[in-house]
């Protein structure tokens, strides 16, 4: 798992920066620099940042490095679903969101690019899968040791008799006093 946050933190910041401070000469759109009103450009940073958070939500969806991430992908409507609501919202954010969202309208065009940036997440999860978590650093590596589990020892099944034993006695002295407590209740209830 350490590998994949890795490996995607670090290509999206890649996107993201190359965006942020070339992307008006790479796009050929006006800068958002220093901009006091909502600029197309900082919209794509922002768009592409999301369509990137949702793409890999679909590279998320195998944990151990299976390389079919659409593997029953239609199977789960709830998955669906959420996904559906985010790219809506998304779009009425970017496209109706104005002044509230610091966001201004995109062309079509804009949006191409803004979602093909963020499919690019899939590709980079596969070479992630790909790259074996042996040939990685210990630090990326989510392999450990796996103990063996042997018969439990005399000590260990004393223990838990003995636990047991005193959690028995702890329910006994409980029921006592409810026992108790009701009967005085009972008794004060007849005196009066």
């Amino acid at each position: 798992m350490t590998k994949h946050i890795v490996g995607q933190g670090i290509f999206q910041l890649i996107v993201l920066l190359v965006l942020t401070f070339a992307g008006d000469s790479i796009l050929n759109i006006p800068t958002g620099h220093k901009a006091s009103a909502p600029s197309a450009h900082y919209t794509i940073v922002f768009n592409t940042f999301v369509f990137l958070q949702l793409f890999n939500e679909i590279n998320a969806r195998r944990i151990h490095d299976e390389l079919n991430v659409f593997d029953g992908f239609f199977r789960n409507q709830l998955y669906i679903g959420i996904q559906i609501i985010q790219v809506v919202l998304q779009v009425l954010i970017v496209q109706y969101g104005g002044r509230a969202f610091k966001c201004a309208p995109l062309t079509g065009g804009q949006w191409a690019v803004c979602l093909l940036l963020g499919a690019l997440s899939l590709p980079v999860g596969l070479l992630l899968r790909m790259v074996h978590a042996s040939s990685m650093p210990q630090f990326f590596s989510s392999c450990q040791e796996v103990e063996v589990v042997r018969e439990p020892s005399a000590r260990s099944k004393e223990l838990w008799i003995r636990g047991f034993a005193r959690l028995r006695t702890q329910i006994r002295v409980i029921n006592a006093f409810k026992r108790s407590v009701a009967q005085r209740r009972l008794l004060t209830e007849k005196s009066i």
